[in-house]
């Protein structure tokens, strides 16, 4: 894709109704059109609020950074209060700071020390069911290691159970989301019984790992933090509010990541080759430790070049809070501009051969370096997503820990395509075939 960068007004050169059309059909291809069409500043009336598709990267570090204080989350994020509660990620202002500041000692780089082995520990176990030649469903398998991971990490156990629970009830919410984003009184949700059990289920489970046992594992975790470190602070629904967050943002994003992973890697040989090759001269039979991370570049660069051409979080919206001006152009209070990562980090622009799995390109940064918000996975600025470090450590060990062990082939003809939902999720489940390797 090419888009053009536009200094005047944009006008209306898409009807609403086309827009709406595409946009139902399929949201990438009518964002990716738009910008096509419109160029870098992109505008759609929708009733009488407007609507910007910002994607250069210069006016997504607008909004993202220099001009944040004047941006909130979009309507869509603020309605997921419906299941998340007053969490971190749905909070604002003063408020969102001071989550951020008390939760972020859980995310510091130090705490990945501590994360590591609990990663190592349950990917090991996990992969060790598999048997040479059968074929694995890696968008399940690593839903259900991401979320064990997740349990041990932030709530210092994973009760008999959980997994399944949260797994059952995350499938129903995913399917249901959009009943989150109509603006309905809780009254008219009580007619979806499925929607309004996955979610009593959901507030059950995080019930009780608030009230699981002190292990000493839990000692360090993240509810900990919650329920000692700052209980004068946060109010009893905030810290059930931030332990179904995390429960819920911890893993999943990841596992669809690491899922995309398998999926390129399994049609791209030479790149699972490197890869192994890396893994076998850093690793060599042992575990990873927290400078292996570090180490292990071409690992980190097929989770930086999968995060582009797939990102979890497909596009962020956010709304103006006063008149603005970006690029030239008259943003309106009340305004909602969509940054699209899937739109941004496909523009021929910054990226030679945009639609290629080509994990090398994140080693010729010194000679092309993309402008920074060209790739923003994580979104950026005051807001970039507290579990960043947590994610990349884990998506690099997880897949050091199972190409140390397994090769994986392809049990299905194409890459899956992508399919948007409330994250950006294969359209169908990711199939592999694993072969133990011989070392």
């Amino acid at each position: 894709m090419e888009t053009n960068l536009v200094l005047e007004q944009p006008v209306y050169r898409t009807s609403t109704f086309e827009f709406l059309w595409k946009i139902f059909r399929n949201p990438l291809n009518a964002l990716t059109d738009l910008a096509n069409e419109q160029g870098d500043i992109a505008r759609i009336k929708l009733r009488k609020r407007d609507l910007f598709l910002l994607s250069h990267p210069s006016f997504v570090e607008e909004v993202l950074v220099k001009q944040a204080d004047n941006f909130v989350k979009g309507p869509s994020l603020q309605r997921a209060r419906v299941i998340l509660g007053e969490g971190l990620l749905t909070s604002e202002g003063d408020e969102h700071l001071a989550q951020r500041r008390a939760l972020q000692p859980a995310f510091h780089r130090h705490k990945m020390e501590e994360y590591l082995p609990l990663m190592n520990e349950n990917t090991h176990g996990h992969i060790s069911r598999w048997k040479s030649g059968e074929q694995v469903d890696m968008s399940d398998e690593m839903m259900r290691l991401t979320l064990n991971i997740a349990l041990w990490s932030f709530f210092g156990s994973a009760p008999e159970g959980v997994v399944e629970r949260v797994s059952d009830s995350m499938k129903t919410l995913v399917r249901l989301f959009p009943l989150a984003q109509i603006p309905l009184p809780e009254s008219a949700r009580s007619l979806f019984p499925s929607f309004k059990e996955a979610k009593a289920d959901l507030s059950e489970v995080t019930e009780a790992l608030l009230r699981n046992p002190q292990s000493e594992h839990a000692k360090r975790a993240l509810v900990n933090i919650l329920k000692e470190n700052h209980k004068d602070q946060f109010t009893d629904e905030q810290i059930h509010a931030h332990a179904l967050t995390f429960l819920l943002a911890g893993h999943e994003t990841t596992a669809l990541l690491l899922a995309w992973c398998w999926d390129m890697l399994a049609h791209h040989p030479m790149a699972m080759s490197i890869l192994q090759a890396e893994v076998d001269s850093v690793l060599g039979d042992r575990f990873p430790k927290p400078e292996d991370i570090q180490n292990l570049t071409y690992t980190r660069a097929v989770v930086k070049e999968t995060l582009r051409m797939r990102p979890p979080a497909w596009a962020m919206g956010r709304e103006a809070v006063h008149d603005c001006e970006i690029g030239g152009q008259h943003i309106p209070a009340g305004s909602t501009v969509i940054m699209s990562q899937w739109v941004t980090h496909h523009d021929s622009r910054f990226y030679d051969a945009p639609l290629q799995f080509r994990p090398e390109r994140w080693f010729d940064l010194d000679v092309h370096s993309p402008p920074r918000y060209s790739y923003f996975p994580f979104g950026g600025g005051s807001r970039v997503c507290i579990g960043e470090h947590f994610a990349m450590t884990e998506a690099i060990a997880v897949l050091a820990m199972i190409a140390r062990r397994w090769t994986i082939t392809p049990a299905q003809l194409e890459l899956a395509h992508p399919k948007p939902s409330v994250t950006l999720r294969p359209d169908k489940n990711v199939k592999t075939i694993v072969s133990r390797r011989a070392v």
